[in-house]
């Protein structure tokens, strides 16, 4: 299962340096379309970097913490991959419709 945990973490690492890229691009726009909406897309996206770093905080705490919760988070190690793989799905294209 520490497969699992290392394709989770390196997921949300992944999502992190994309949102990076997103908000950068945001941040572009912002400076030639200034707009609520465009302000919106950078809090958004600056909010989604902050959850994927609670995310790898989270987890690696709880990982580590020791033998008993280790069998709990190894069970939900698939399932947290599988989320973050499909957020770093979205996020790149995203990222791709942004930067066109």
């Amino acid at each position: 299962m520490v497969d699992f945990m290392l394709g989770a973490a390196g997921a949300a690492l992944l999502n992190i340096g994309l949102l990076g890229g997103i908000v950068a691009l945001y941040i572009q726009s912002l400076r030639v379309i200034k707009s609520y909406f465009t302000w919106g897309l950078v809090i958004v996206a600056s909010l989604f970097i902050v959850q994927n770093i609670v995310i790898v905080i989270f987890w690696s705490n709880l990982y580590l913490a020791g033998p008993a919760i280790k069998a709990i988070v190894d069970a939900a190690a698939p399932y947290l991959f599988v989320i973050n793989a499909a957020q770093s799905g979205g996020l790149a294209v995203l990222f791709w419709i942004t930067r066109r």
